[in-house]
């Protein structure tokens, strides 16, 4: 995957180290073992409550981003791989805050 390029990222690595971090933390929290990049979310033992788990508690580094958890848990479930559901996260925080990507 490429390097994200949004505003967020653009402008400071603010919004994609505090989204970056609380994913990781909820996923090793949830699952039990830190992600990579390629890591699989259901390779990783993951089911749709451990999806909800992780969604709600990372979205909490953005609490003015309405519905990031239901962007987090849906892509958790269709995308599994941790990069992808970061880059989706970040495009959903970068378009609530006007950014453009």
């Amino acid at each position: 995957m490429a390097d994200v390029d949004t505003s967020a990222t653009r402008n400071g690595r603010q919004g994609q180290d505090d989204l970056t971090a609380a994913l990781a933390q909820a996923w090793h929290g949830v699952l039990g073992s830190p992600p990579a990049e390629d890591s699989d979310f259901y390779e990783a033992g993951g089911t749709s409550i451990d999806a909800a788990r992780i969604a709600s508690q990372a979205a909490e580094c953005a609490p003015d981003v309405e519905d990031l958890d239901v962007t987090l848990m849906t892509a958790l479930l269709d995308e599994a791989r941790f990069a992808d559901v970061r880059r989706l996260g970040l495009e959903t925080i970068d378009r609530t805050r006007g950014g453009v990507s």
